[in-house]
């Protein structure tokens, strides 16, 4: 499973470039944009046809997943957190509708907690890319049966690594939008990511 988070803020050419990347064999991108409104969100949403947000997971305002088809919803730590005893009824309200949901943690060991997820981000595994002094952690879970996806300072290069470390896959932020061309960018990572887990 190979991810792309968006970038947090709306930045230049973003509807073009992810178009591209989507275009390119990107099955699953999520769209983290903590700041944005709801009506903002809806709006950004308008601009992709339905082919590209049968792709897209949701890090904020959920309710719009179901408004516009979306793959999937993801609940960020602290999100999961504050539902306490009612986040079993609300994952299984999404799932029941078909959508998938993951989660992120920060420790390996609150992974058999939070075992009713679809995937799970586990970070930081390297030195982050997009956050300075975020220092990875290298992570192994080859002793885990869940979908744990490696984040944090994955670039083309570590691909092997993880594997190795018996994650199931990557999602990348850093390595695509730090770039000077994030789709080529893209695109060398899913080269590396299909000779290494296909």
């Amino acid at each position: 499973m190979l991810i792309v988070i968006s970038a947090e803020k709306c930045i230049e050419n973003e509807e073009f470039q992810l178009k591209s990347i989507l275009d390119a064999g990107l099955e699953i991108l999520h769209i983290r944009k903590p700041k944005v409104s709801f009506e903002v969100l809806k709006s950004w949403l308008e601009k992709f046809e339905a082919e590209y947000r049968c792709k897209m997971v949701l890090h904020q305002h959920h309710e719009l997943a179901r408004e516009f088809g979306l793959k999937g919803i993801h609940l960020p730590e602290y999100f999961r957190t504050n539902l306490k005893e009612n986040v079993d009824d609300y994952i299984t309200s999404f799932q029941q509708e078909k959508f998938k949901v993951s989660t992120s943690v920060h420790q390996k060991e609150m992974l058999s907690e939070i075992s009713n997820f679809d995937y799970c981000f586990l970070s930081p595994v390297f030195n982050s890319i997009s956050k300075t002094g975020y220092s990875g952690k290298k992570f192994q879970v080859n002793d885990l049966q869940q979908q744990v996806i490696a984040l944090g300072g994955i670039d083309s290069e570590k691909i092997s690594a993880i594997r190795k470390m018996g994650f199931s896959g990557a999602a990348v932020l850093g390595a695509v939008w730090q770039q000077e061309n994030p789709i080529k960018s893209f695109i060398k990572i899913k080269q590396h990511y299909e000779s290494v887990f296909k």
